[in-house]
């Protein structure tokens, strides 16, 4: 007898839509159990005490935009240039300027000089540092930075002939913190008296090349007690993409969930970075094994000296975004020859509502009551991960993963068994042969297979 399996096959035919139905659930928990990270503000009023007008307006004037330079005369400002040697010094004229600024306190730029070598040549670049002293003649200190120099191109021979006047990356950070050094020179007399602790304004050279500006200055600028009296670092840059983010650590911090609080009460929209931000395979902080972009910046030699940090960034990390954008659906501007003011008006008009937003943040928390002591306690809990973050764990976390999968997987495929039973049913044709009788059973019947054919006309 030649026998047919043809009569389980709608049972079959279930039970693998089932198991690939299973399989996408479970491939959707993973892809999507942290997409987009949280969102402070929802719902809420929005408050600002930097205006978006404020924003734009020191924007247009570092970049010297105007009438006849429509997209500003500051040049491409790349690391160790004429053009970012220039920048340094009208950021450093103005603000010395005491008929109008005359609670801060301008560092020489010479003394905050540095010198790197690039392909056997040296180079200078500088950075720009502005302080705020308090009355209480505390040593306390909180340090607010952003680089100045252009986010394109590479430090090499060919920068005289970039393109990109860096408006997005980093003068939109620029305008930030200028915004908010003017917030505190209009305050100066209340702001002395009620904080405990100065405000360093620090606008950092050579940022786009490995950060070297920012390592220069905790390494070399600051002292070993400076540093301990640094009760946090806050960097800004690349405001201006769909949303604004804030980082800190690998871990929970106590410092960030303060500052989002103060985000929360006034309504500002600043979301978390979701787990799966894209990870880059390198090492940028010491004992780290990985990189991602909210690890990139002027905060991270901070970070490094165990001194509590927040960056505060632009971008869209969210769905199955595996890198650094600034916008669903369109290319970057930052980091391309087309960082311009004329694109930014036009292609991210929402850059001076974040750095108004931003700005507004950072005012709020540094004078909401506690700041200095939870920034202190936040230091004094700081965890230590590193271990967790070698590559073996980053492994057996992996195949934890593939056999927790696995697991799932046979449990869901014993339900939908024990739900939809295979029941063998066997179709059997009696043929008719010369010289037997048809209608008669014996022993000697002949029966064939019944295949079900592609097309009718299979086998003629």
């Amino acid at each position: 007898r030649i026998q047919s399996y043809y009569g389980g096959i709608a049972c079959m035919k279930k039970k693998i839509s089932a198991i690939f139905i299973a399989v996408l659930f479970v491939f959707s928990l993973f892809a999507f159990a942290a997409c987009g990270g949280s969102v402070t503000g929802a719902g809420k009023e929005r408050r600002t005490v930097i205006k978006e007008e404020n924003i734009d307006y020191n924007l247009r004037e570092f970049l010297g935009v105007d009438e006849s330079n429509p997209d500003g005369n500051m040049g491409s400002r790349a690391p160790t240039s004429e053009s970012e040697r220039n920048a340094a010094e009208w950021l450093h004229s103005k603000f010395a300027n005491k008929e109008n600024y005359p609670d801060l306190e301008v560092t020489p730029l010479e003394d905050t000089a540095f010198s790197i070598t690039v392909s056997g040549k040296e180079r200078t670049s500088q950075n720009v540092e502005i302080r705020f002293r308090n009355n209480k003649e505390k040593d306390a200190q909180v340090v607010i930075g952003a680089a100045y120099d252009g986010g394109y191109g590479s430090i090499d021979e060919k920068f005289t002939n970039q393109k990109s006047l860096g408006a997005i990356s980093n003068a939109t950070g620029v305008a930030t913190v200028m915004s908010i050094i003017d917030y505190v020179s209009d305050n100066a007399e209340d702001l002395a008296d009620k904080l405990d602790f100065d405000i360093v304004f620090v606008f950092f050279g050579c940022g786009n090349y490995n950060s070297v500006g920012a390592v220069r200055y905790v390494n070399k600028y600051m002292t070993a007690t400076d540093r301990l009296n640094t009760l946090a670092m806050f960097n800004i840059e690349r405001l201006g993409g769909e949303r604004v983010y804030v980082y800190s650590d690998e871990t929970e911090t106590k410092h960030e969930k303060f500052m989002l609080s103060v985000a929360d009460e006034n309504g500002l929209p600043f979301y978390s970075l979701p787990d799966n931000m894209p990870i880059i395979d390198g090492v940028y902080m010491e004992e780290i094994n990985y990189v991602h972009f909210g690890m990139i910046g002027e905060q991270a030699p901070f970070f490094q000296k165990g001194i509590p940090v927040m960056h505060i960034f632009g971008g869209y990390y969210g769905g199955f975004n595996l890198s650094d954008i600034e916008m669903r659906g369109s290319s970057n501007l930052g980091g391309t020859a087309e960082d311009t003011y004329t694109n930014l008006k036009s292609k991210r008009k929402d850059y001076a509502i974040h750095g108004s937003e931003a700005a507004t943040l950072l005012i709020e928390g540094i004078t909401s009551h506690g700041f200095s002591e939870v920034m202190t306690d936040s230091r004094k809990s700081a965890v230590d991960y590193s271990v967790w973050v070698k590559p073996l764990w980053a492994y057996l976390t992996v195949i934890f993963a593939i056999v927790a999968l696995c697991v799932v997987l046979i449990v869901l495929v014993k339900h939908f068994e024990k739900k939809y039973p295979f029941v063998l049913q066997i179709k059997r044709m009696k043929i008719a042969v010369f010289g037997m009788d048809y209608e008669t059973s014996t022993d000697e019947d002949i029966f064939i297979d019944i295949k079900k054919p592609s097309n009718p006309f299979d086998g003629y």
